[in-house]
């Protein structure tokens, strides 16, 4: 008997899917709710025998995008079932695959990607006894002037003989892939409108009575619904308010720490200025510069009157100074041995100039001293104006 397998898709669960992967920044993934429905059917041909098939149906209804990428499997491709059976604890009997969205890549599935599939499809067909498990990737391409958006998708899922193969998928509103005989749908048992003609308890031979119980069972659902829809929208606009409000709370405390970071850096430069000049004024006074006049090649000192004026003056005390000091007679000798003065020969002399009426035979002790021969150190002084020495150079 030959099989087929579809993906049937309608434009509400096509949007949504879209949508989630589009916002994503780079990647995204999630998984594929919806029913499987598998049925014999005599497809009519022109030929006279008729041929079974068994026709297989994966009707996707919604999608479960997940908050970050990698999160139930590892880099090896192997499942973490511990995490998927917390996230899908409320719906995994209802999941029918799983997607993977690249941004400007290929939809063709990686190594990994077959791995990942093969360990998902093992892992719910313990939940739900059923080997239909498929994998859609997405993709979409922007044009060069940013004009144009594509979006790509295709679905596939690994077959009895563990080899990757891809699945025709039917979405609603936009056509059949393939010509032939259109046939309705089969409803799925989940379907909304089989959950209300139950509920309904319709067991009424009268079609009209029928008709009018199954209209209420409707409006006493949609009701219901739509009160619903109205909680999520209210919660919806609370989380939106709430998000807006920590958005700019956030924004202020962002602006009001770059200012006191920016205040403390100001401060922080101001304070160690203030160090290094203190520093550097101690380093000064430790350690005073010195001078030397000998070796500097440019001495420049104003020429005024009262400088040089002042100048002369202590020069002529100077040598005022050494004129009327008496020199002391100098003994010539070879040795290394300083001169000494005869003291006593001194006084003889003076006393001779001073009082005549003494004799000549005086006789008096000899005492000598030694004295050293100081040669008077004249000051030293540097004038650029050689015209104030009569043109002369500077004299030492």
């Amino acid at each position: 008997m030959a099989y087929t397998e579809k993906v049937s898709l309608n434009g509400t669960a096509l949007s949504f899917l879209l949508y989630e992967c589009l916002n994503s920044s780079n990647s995204q993934e999630g998984f594929l709710i919806g029913d499987v429905t598998s049925e014999i059917k005599n497809h009519i041909s022109d030929s006279h025998n008729d041929s079974a098939r068994l026709d297989t149906q994966i009707a996707i209804r919604t999608v479960l995008p997940l908050p970050s990428v990698s999160l139930f499997y590892l880099p090896s491709g192997s499942i973490k079932e511990d995490v998927l059976s917390d996230l899908l604890s409320n719906v995994a009997s209802e999941v029918v695959g799983w997607y993977k969205y690249r941004k400007c890549s290929s939809i063709k599935p990686t190594f990994r990607d077959k791995l990942i599939s093969k360990g998902l499809q093992k892992y719910f067909e313990k939940i739900h006894s059923k080997k239909t498990f498929v994998t859609c990737n997405l993709s979409s391409k922007v044009s060069i002037a940013g004009s144009t958006h594509t979006l790509i998708y295709r679905f596939g899922k690994i077959n009895c003989f563990d080899m990757y193969e891809y699945i025709e998928d039917v979405t609603a509103n936009l056509g059949e892939k393939v010509t032939g005989y259109k046939k309705a749908n089969r409803l799925t048992p989940h379907c909304i409108f089989n959950k209300i003609v139950k509920e309904s308890n319709v067991h009424n031979n009268n079609t009209n009575d029928a008709i009018l119980m199954i209209q209420q069972a409707v409006d006493v659902r949609l009701v219901k619904e739509a009160q619903i829809a109205a909680k999520n929208e209210s919660t919806i606009r609370e989380l939106e308010a709430e998000i807006k409000q920590m958005n700019s709370i956030l924004a202020e405390k962002q602006a009001s720490d770059l200012d006191t970071s920016y205040n403390k850096m100001l401060e922080e430069k101001y304070v160690n200025k203030e160090v290094e000049m203190v520093d550097a004024c101690i380093e000064a006074l430790k350690t005073p510069p010195t001078i030397d006049l000998l070796s500097m090649p440019n001495v420049v000192i104003n020429s005024n009157s009262d400088i040089l004026t002042d100048s002369e003056n202590s020069v002529q005390l100077i040598e005022n100074n050494v004129k009327d000091r008496s020199p002391s007679p100098v003994l010539p000798s070879s040795s290394s041995k300083p001169p000494t003065l005869n003291y006593a020969a001194v006084l003889k002399k003076k006393s001779e100039t001073n009082t005549s009426k003494k004799s000549s035979n005086f006789t008096e002790d000899l005492i000598s001293f030694d004295v050293e021969d100081r040669p008077v150190q004249k000051p030293i002084i540097i004038n650029d104006n050689a015209t104030c020495f009569g043109e002369s150079s500077p004299e030492y």
